[in-house]
């Protein structure tokens, strides 16, 4: 198991790592959603990645991105961001589609073995 406990790639399970994808980075501070400032040749790299998990794996969730709340807020639940509204890339934040710059992607079973 590449994804699962204790694999090697077990970093990237459960998060958006959308930004370590694109820069082929086991880094801690690339493990986000943040596309921000990457050149062309990695977001190529990171719809290759795309690709190549949508052909091999199987969806089995969506990954939501959310705001963290403020102390003023009563809740004290996080929100969902608002599509009009610049929310701060969350842990666990991926996108749908990089083209699409949507606010949810898939997640893929990290259970296949190879």
């Amino acid at each position: 198991m590449f994804y699962g406990p204790g694999g090697p790639y077990a970093l990237f399970a459960g998060k958006d790592a959308s930004r370590a994808l694109a820069k082929m980075s086991f880094e801690d501070k690339d493990l986000t959603g943040d596309i921000s400032g990457l050149g062309p040749f990695e977001l190529e790299a990171l719809q290759d990645w795309e690709y190549k998990f949508m052909g091999k794996y199987v969806k089995v969730g969506t990954i939501k991105k959310t705001v963290p709340v403020s102390e003023g807020d009563a809740s004290g639940e996080a929100i969902e961001a608002k599509e009009n509204e610049p929310a701060k890339p969350a842990e666990d934040s991926p996108s749908e589609s990089i083209a699409a710059g949507s606010e949810q992607t898939p997640s893929v079973a990290g259970t296949q073995k190879e």
